[in-house]
C-alpha cells in the first residue's frame, strides 16, 4: 500500500438573497451538490485557492470573509490509491454578480446552481460532515472543527 499524502482543498460557501451556491455533479451513485472549491496548488495561499477554484468552476468572483470550518476525510482501498483531503471552508461573497463562463470543472461536475440555504440540510451535500453542520459553519464567528472521518472500503 502506498504512503498516504494529505491535499489541501479550498472550499467555499457562498451566500446571496437567501441561497448557496453549489456544484451538481453525477457519477455512477447518483447526483449530488458539493460546495465549490478544490486544491491548493504549491506556493498557493488557501485564500488565493479559493477564489480562483470558484471563478474556475462557477465563473463567479468570490471575496473570503472568513475561514468557517475545517474538516479532514480519509478514504482508503479507491482503485486509484488512498486519499487524504483537509477541506478548509471558507465562507465567502461574491465580489460580483457578474459571472464568467466556467472554465474548468472538477471531474464530477455538471454545472452550478443556486439552492435555498432553508433547504440545504435536506439535499444530497457531500461530504455529509459538511451538510449536517452548514448552519454551524455559517453562524459562528469562529473557525469550527467538524472533525474527522475515515472510509475503510
Amino acid at each position: 500500500m502506498k504512503p498516504l499524502s494529505a491535499r489541501n482543498s479550498a472550499k467555499a460557501i457562498v451566500l446571496h438573497k437567501g441561497k448557496i451556491l453549489v456544484n451538481r455533479c453525477a457519477s455512477r451513485f447518483g447526483d449530488y451538490y458539493a460546495l465549490p472549491g478544490g486544491g491548493q496548488h504549491t506556493g498557493e495561499m488557501l485564500s488565493e485557492t479559493v477564489k480562483r477554484e470558484l471563478l474556475e468552476e462557477t465563473g463567479y468572483s468570490v471575496t473570503p470573509m472568513r475561514l468557517s470550518g475545517i474538516y479532514e476525510r480519509i478514504s482508503e482501498g479507491r482503485r486509484d490509491g488512498n486519499s487524504h483531503k483537509i477541506y478548509f471552508i471558507f465562507l465567502c461573497k461574491l465580489a460580483s454578480e457578474e459571472r464568467l463562463e466556467p472554465t474548468e470543472k472538477d471531474r464530477f461536475q455538471i454545472g452550478c446552481e443556486w439552492i435555498d440555504l432553508k433547504d440545504a440540510h435536506r439535499k444530497n451535500l457531500f461530504p455529509r460532515a459538511i451538510r449536517d453542520n452548514l448552519s454551524g459553519l455559517i453562524g459562528h464567528g469562529e473557525t469550527i472543527f467538524i472533525g474527522s472521518e475515515k472510509d475503510n472500503h
